[in-house]
Formats: C-alpha cells, sequence, structure tokens
C-alpha cells in the first residue's frame, strides 16, 4: 500500500538517521506516521510544539533558523523541563499524603475501578457471579489478557467451547473478583457492603446491574 505523497522507490532505501538535521523523512526527530526507516508525516521534537509539523519531503527548519529562533526552541525544553519538576515535586506530595492515610484506611480488597491491569494473573483462582449465583475457576491467557480484560474457565458449569475462546470480563466489572477476595468478603459482609456501594454505583455497557449477594 502506498501512502500520498511517499518518496519514490529509490529514495526509500535510505537509512534511518541519514537526513538529520537536512530533511524531515530520515531525520532522528521526526516523529509520527512511520513507514519502513522514514516519516511519511508528522513533527519535529525539536521545535516549539505549535510550529513543528514535519513531512518526509520537508527541509529542515534549522538549516536557516537564526540563533533567536534557536534560543525560543531551547527556551521551550526548558520549560517542559521545570513543568516535568514542578509535576514530580506534585507528585511526591500526594504520594506522601496517600500513605500517610494508608495508615489508618481499612483493610479491603481494592475498588473494581482500582484495580491493576494484572491483578488477575494466569492460574489465579477467581470467583464469578454467573446466573444468580457465585462459581469458580482460573484464569487463563485470552483476550486482551493484562490489556482490561480477564478470560478465564469455569468449574462446573457448561458447555464452554474452549475453541472458540475462553469466556472472558472487563477487569472493571465487579462481578468477578479473586477467591482470596470473595473470602475476604465472605468473612467481612458490612465491608462487601460498603464496596458494593462504590463498585456498583455507575452503568456498566450501558446498563446498571444489582450488587451480587454474598450468601
Amino acid at each position: 500500500m502506498k501512502y500520498k505523497n511517499e518518496p519514490t522507490e529509490n529514495d526509500r532505501g535510505k537509512d534511518y538517521g541519514s537526513t538529520t538535521l537536512m530533511q524531515c523523512g530520515w531525520c532522528e526527530y521526526a516523529s509520527g506516521s512511520h513507514r519502513y526507516n522514514y516519516c511519511i508525516d508528522g513533527s519535529c521534537s525539536l521545535q516549539k510544539s505549535y510550529s513543528k509539523y514535519a513531512t518526509w519531503d520537508k527541509e529542515c527548519v534549522f538549516i536557516n533558523a537564526s540563533k533567536n529562533d534557536i534560543e525560543a526552541c531551547v527556551k521551550n525544553h526548558e520549560y517542559s523541563i521545570n513543568s516535568a519538576r514542578q509535576s514530580i515535586e506534585s507528585h511526591e506530595k500526594y504520594i506522601k499524603k496517600l500513605l500517610d492515610l494508608k495508615l489508618t484506611a481499612k483493610d479491603r480488597p481494592c475498588l473494581p475501578d482500582d484495580r491493576s491491569h494484572d491483578h488477575f494473573n494466569i492460574d489465579d483462582e477467581i470467583s464469578l457471579f454467573y446466573e444468580d449465583k457465585w462459581v469458580f475457576g482460573n484464569v487463563r491467557n485470552g483476550y486482551r489478557h493484562h490489556d482490561g480484560c480477564v478470560s478465564y474457565r469455569l468449574h462446573d458449569v457448561g458447555p464452554q467451547d474452549i475453541d472458540k475462546g475462553f469466556w472472558g470480563v472487563g477487569v472493571a466489572v465487579p462481578i468477578i473478583m479473586l477467591k482470596t477476595e470473595y473470602d475476604f468478603f465472605k468473612e467481612n459482609q458490612g465491608e462487601y457492603k460498603l464496596w458494593c456501594d462504590v463498585a456498583y454505583n455507575k452503568p456498566f455497557n450501558g446498563r446498571n446491574i444489582s450488587p451480587a449477594q454474598l450468601k
């Protein structure tokens, strides 16, 4: 497939970086839509954010840039560095405050929305609220594992046609949890109610669902 305004076949074989600070296409500072070793169109990492559009055949703007033009770009990157440092300082303060709050917080499984991408791992025992009851199974390597979804194989539930893929659900859906979390909530029904009040307080796939009951 050939994109609009791509270089000719003879030009495409140039090495990445071979036109640095001469022409945008194979320049190491060009970023955006790439094909093979060149940037079809995108932006220049050296320029200021609002003036850095680049195409593969564009001559490097720094060939004829003045000292003042280059100084403006330097200041732009210095501003980015200072902003990043301020952001780091702010986040360090937030972390300190959160760790202080953690000292007196209750011990309870995290809310579904707060689960990390690797909350469920291969072979973990899980509990799933399925057809008005809790069933159990194990995590399997299926669709978008560790990328927002969790796949599983349930015990004593069928038929599950694994030739078409494992069953699964979103990581942030409250009807699925680790077996250890299920066991905790079975022993701490009050904590489960507090958890459900927040976990189910939003629609899932456009509809509201009732909290799964623990009996």
